[in-house]
């Protein structure tokens, strides 16, 4: 039920120990509205019953009721009210402290910020022997559905760290970490940067991905140096290193001396490997110009002294075969590739091909004459080719960079739902990682 909290009526608890007013009893429209189910009816009625107000007798007891009708309809206020006469005794109505904290507790779960000051205040403290965190945490986590944010950010804390090490025995990420996110949105930041650590533990079963990398972004935009190397981690989880580089940087820059290292070996390894694939699309824009030129023993020689590439020197052989032009090969390169592809297609096109130009093949003719004929050949073919293909030394990928993660189980458990939040979330992710 969607609750209300009437605010506007300036009653100051309707100064409750106001003289009644004279005269006979009226019978009250508003009483008559409450009985039909209206819930404010119930609520101003039962402030002119605990005033003595518009020609209403004073009536503690009668005004008790009506308040608890109004919040059992849905307006905290009323159970508020009633619980402070409770609690204190007014006339007519005996001090019954037990049932004061009840009234002021339920008020606390329907979002009404005083009474859930009031129930802290009893329940937490161990001045009255009333103290019962349980029962204070449960309250909280019901008013704060209810938008208490004073319940939000007070449950938080006890749920996130115990209240700072003094309740252990209540940290629980998964009671804790909604609350610290609503907190976060309409309190204090720091309530981001717990709820962040609740959502982004892998061991728990708080753990969301998409809750943590919305926060850690979040946090790292507000330069929390932590948060921003969080956020590293979380990107580099995902092995989009390009999107890791820029928040682990901005760390060191924040004064996180010990990921200072690491974000300039990962600038290292993200510029080196910007030009490698930079150079990988260059060479395959020289294969195929190779191939559709016909230039076949330079696509394979290409992609065997040069690339060092099963995949360009399958390309290459498949192409050459097709065209009837595997005679343009060199020697050299069929002897690689005899190597190379032990078995299959490929295997079996150089192996025709090694047969007709009378080469030893592995396993099938080791003689020594067979064995320097083909070296000699090999030889006088390759210096040749040299001269006329574009001939480069052997290149190689950049050595990739650690991930900086905890532990190969925690990376195993979140990459693939910090992958889906990432592509998700960031409309230029890293294509290869997102399709």
């Amino acid at each position: 039920m969607k609750t209300t909290t009437l605010t506007s009526i300036g009653l100051a608890f309707f100064t409750l120990f106001a003289v009644p007013a004279a005269g006979a009893d009226p019978v009250s429209t508003i009483e008559i509205a409450c009985t039909k189910g209206g819930a404010e009816a119930c609520f101003y009625a039962a402030a002119d019953y605990a005033n003595g107000e518009n020609g209403m007798p004073q009536s503690k007891p009668k005004a008790a009721e009506l308040f608890i009708k109004a919040c059992d309809l849905g307006i905290p206020d009323g159970c508020f009210y009633t619980g402070t006469m409770y609690r204190h005794g007014v006339e007519g109505i005996a001090a019954d402290p037990a049932h004061g904290i009840a009234l002021h507790e339920k008020a606390c779960t329907m979002g009404h910020e005083d009474a859930c000051n009031a129930t802290y205040a009893i329940l937490g403290s161990d001045e009255k022997g009333e103290k019962d965190i349980p029962r204070l945490l449960a309250a909280f986590e019901k008013g704060c559905t209810n938008e208490s944010l004073k319940a939000c950010s007070w449950g938080a804390g006890f749920f996130y760290d115990g209240l700072d090490g003094k309740y252990p025995n209540v940290i629980d990420f998964v009671r804790g970490a909604p609350l610290a996110a609503k907190a976060c949105e309409e309190v204090d930041p720091y309530y981001c940067y717990s709820a962040e650590h609740m959502y982004a533990d892998p061991s728990s079963a708080a753990f969301d991905a998409t809750q943590a990398l919305k926060l850690t972004q979040m946090n790292c935009d507000a330069n929390i140096k932590e948060s921003c190397a969080n956020l590293g981690r979380i990107y580099a989880i995902v092995e989009d290193f390009d999107f890791a580089v820029g928040p682990y940087e901005k760390s060191c820059q924040l004064g996180n001396e010990k990921i200072c290292d690491y974000a300039k070996d990962l600038r290292r390894y993200v510029d080196e490997l910007a030009a490698w694939n930079a150079k990988q699309e260059a060479r395959r824009a020289e294969m195929a110009a190779m191939l559709n030129s016909g230039d076949y023993n330079g696509a394979v020689g290409t992609a065997v002294s040069v690339y060092s590439s099963t995949v360009y020197a399958e390309q290459a052989v498949r192409a050459a075969s097709a065209a009837g032009r595997m005679s343009a090969v060199d020697d050299y390169d069929l002897k690689v590739l005899e190597h190379w592809f032990q078995s299959g297609q490929i295997a079996s096109i150089v192996r025709s091909e090694m047969r007709g130009r009378g080469m030893a093949i592995s396993g099938e003719d080791n003689s020594w004459a067979n064995d320097m004929k083909m070296i000699k050949s090999a030889n006088d073919r390759f210096n040749a080719a040299r001269t006329t293909s574009s001939y480069r030394p052997v290149e190689q990928a950049p050595a990739s960079v650690s991930q900086g993660l905890s532990t190969a189980d925690a990376r195993a458990q979140t990459r693939e739902k910090y992958r889906d939040a990432h592509c998700t979330m960031n409309n230029n992710a890293n294509r290869y990682l997102c399709n």
